[in-house]
């Protein structure tokens, strides 16, 4: 299908959608950082100083005193500094119904691939399976009906589109699950806040896999020689409890944790978080962490 197919079938201001995967290939969330705060901790380190009455800039900051800062963001409330440091990033591959609480965040820029004007030609073979169900053997009755109700939905939007219905109105008709992308842009400190609440066993399983290529697209940019930073910087993404001490998920809505007891004990006891060597603060990633087995 060519652009000028589509803008004799409907409307001049439809666009073909950049498949989200190649032929085959299952379509997974996926994330790459456009641009990132150059010298991120030494940045934020300098902005720092001035609570000292030191005013300086990052030149001034040795890998000492910017180690010294990040170790100070876990035990300190004054996150003012982080916000000098901004993140954008590319999300591909997620479904709509995860972007729908993504946009939640009001600290944050959003920009996101229209289902209005960009076709989704290949629709059916972008919903990523659901895990409950992809953890179902492939004779099931189950899945047979999930990958028949997926094919038919993508089949009746191609058909909408190739007869001239406007992508506005064919889209109504896709699954919310069907994937897109889009570009986020926050400073550290609201993505900290964000982690907070994304990397608890609260969170769907697509917000695990969606924060693990996150910590994987930080650390991966900018010069080897600045990675340290980076290093230090995702150390920052914890569970809410680990900024709070205390469980922050207790309403009758609420899911069941898997360090929630540990995390109930300690802050009956007044333990801190950074002494919590009994919990891994990666726990809550597991897919199962919020279902009791």
């Amino acid at each position: 299908m060519s652009s000028s197919e589509v803008s004799r079938w409907a409307d001049e201001a439809m666009f073909r959608a950049a498949p989200l995967a190649e032929d085959g290939e299952e379509v997974r969330p996926t994330v790459a950082v456009i641009d990132m705060t150059a010298n991120p901790l030494r940045v934020m380190a300098a902005v720092n100083e001035m609570y000292k009455g030191r005013p300086c800039t990052p030149d001034d900051i040795d890998k000492d005193a910017a180690l010294e800062f990040a170790a100070a963001c876990l035990n300190s409330k004054i996150a003012a500094p982080l916000e000098w440091c901004r993140i954008s990033l590319l999300i591909s591959g997620v479904s709509r119904d995860f972007t729908h609480q993504m946009v939640r965040q009001r600290t944050a820029t959003f920009t996101q691939e229209s289902m209005r004007f960009a076709v989704k030609d290949n629709a059916a073979s972008e919903v990523p399976t659901p895990p409950s169900i992809a953890a179902l053997p492939d004779g099931s009755d189950i899945v047979q009906r999930w990958n028949d109700h997926v094919a038919h939905a993508g089949w009746l939007y191609n058909y909408f589109i190739q007869n001239g219905i406007p992508a506005e109105d064919a889209r109504k008709g896709l699954l919310i699950g069907t994937a897109t992308r889009l570009h986020y842009t926050t400073n550290l400190r609201d993505l900290v806040h964000h982690a907070g609440l994304r990397l608890c066993s609260q969170a769907q399983a697509e917000w695990k896999e969606v924060w693990r290529e996150i910590v994987q697209a930080i650390l991966n940019y900018g010069p080897n020689e600045h990675l340290w930073q980076q290093r230090e910087i995702v150390k920052l993404f914890r569970p809410v409890c680990y900024a709070t001490g205390k469980c922050e998920f207790m309403g009758p809505a609420d899911r069941w944790c898997i360090i929630r007891d540990r995390v109930e004990a300690h802050h009956k006891n007044g333990d801190r978080p950074v002494t919590w060597i009994d919990i891994n603060p990666l726990e809550p990633l597991h897919p199962t962490a919020a279902r009791r087995a």
